[in-house]
């Protein structure tokens, strides 16, 4: 293979690399990519490399990688956990099911007299269901498309191992600020999103990272985190919202030191 590594100069991206004399092999192999992104062979390899890094082109002269690049933008950590919050929103017909509901919120509902004593009998997976649960269509659409999107760049940057303890450590992390904050009627998976959004946000601001989190984006979560405490957009897990992206900044700034 060639060494290469991207730097961004005003509105693009240049791509460098180390070995002169493999520029002619390098420029044609760039338009084999660009002619025909989806090609297998691709989108193997940015699995199969440990460090990966994002091209970026104008809407315009981005060519369509169809339903195979979608796929492969994300991994099996991030798909399993989009497939399971699915199958557990559907299973739980959006909390309407309270029977099997019960079961995986943090504590239960109709029993639940201000302590955690399920968990604290054995039942360890109360920490993390929460996640899984959704109570509105927008609200598992939106968080879905956002885990695809985060995390599948994480874990393609980071490793799936990674991604798991990130998503496990955030979830019973944020799952518990949200039960001390407002008791164990919460569910969703908006506190781990956040989290990734703050820590592409931090691994972004360092040079050589290959993240790339747009400002508009960015803008307009943060917006939504803040409405969300106004009470305009209704009941909604603010002190996960909130906590999530402050344990995904310190991941992010943890990890660039650890770099």
């Amino acid at each position: 293979g060639i060494n290469t590594w991207l730097e961004p100069e005003e509105a693009i991206w240049v791509i460098y690399i180390n070995d002169e004399s493999a520029e002619d092999y390098a420029s044609a192999e760039l338009r084999d990519f660009l002619s025909n992104p989806s090609d297998a062979k691709y989108l193997d390899a940015s699995w199969n490399k440990g460090s990966t890094q994002t091209l970026v082109l104008e809407k315009n002269d981005a060519p369509g990688i169809g339903l195979a690049g979608f796929w492969h933008r994300a991994g099996n950590v991030t798909r399993s956990f989009v497939l399971i919050s699915i199958a557990i929103t559907a299973l739980t017909t959006f909390g309407t099911n309270v029977e099997l509901t019960r079961w995986l919120t943090i504590a239960d509902l109709y029993t639940w007299q201000g302590q955690l004593s399920e968990i604290s009998s054995g039942q360890l997976w109360r920490l993390v269901t929460p996640i899984f649960l959704h109570f509105m269509l927008l609200h598992i659409l939106f968080n879905m498309m956002w885990l695809w999107d985060l995390g599948g760049e994480v874990e393609k940057k980071q490793g799936s191992l990674f991604l798991l303890f990130f998503i496990l450590s955030i979830g019973i992390l944020s799952n518990l600020v949200q039960y001390f904050s407002t008791g164990p009627a919460f569910g969703g998976m908006s506190g781990v999103v956040y989290a990734l959004l703050g820590f592409v946000w931090m691994r972004s601001r360092k040079a050589g990272t290959g993240y790339h989190l747009n400002s508009g984006i960015l803008g307009l979560m943060i917006v939504w985190l803040i409405l969300g405490f106004t009470g305009i957009i209704g009941p909604i897990g603010n002190a996960a919202h909130l906590s999530g992206l402050l344990f995904g900044v310190a991941y992010g700034l943890g990890w660039n030191n650890y770099e």
